[in-house]
């Protein structure tokens, strides 16, 4: 029981050093657990392609396909995060 504590009050605070956090945490909780599933997905795609890599079996096109995906995936986030600053003011 307390480990499930433990990890709820981890998963339920605000990462986000500018945002106070709720007094449950329930928001926080579902954001910071797709953060953490976002993560993981993103560095298993990195794994995928650096092994292609390693073995050359990935094209160049494909690296500048996976390239191009990873870098609208960085605009899309600036962009939330910058909505998302301008709602918190």
């Amino acid at each position: 029981v307390g480990l499930v504590g433990i990890t709820y009050s981890i998963m339920s605070a605000s990462w986000d050093p500018d945002r106070e956090g709720s007094f449950f945490g329930t928001e926080e909780f579902s954001q910071n657990i797709d953060n953490i599933k976002t993560g993981l997905a993103r560095s298993r795609e990195n794994a995928i392609l650096r092994d292609k890599m390693e073995t050359g079996v990935i094209s160049q096109e494909e690296l500048e396909k996976a390239m191009a995906k990873e870098t609208k995936k960085e605009k899309k986030t600036a962009s939330f995060n910058e909505k998302m600053g301008d709602e918190m003011d």
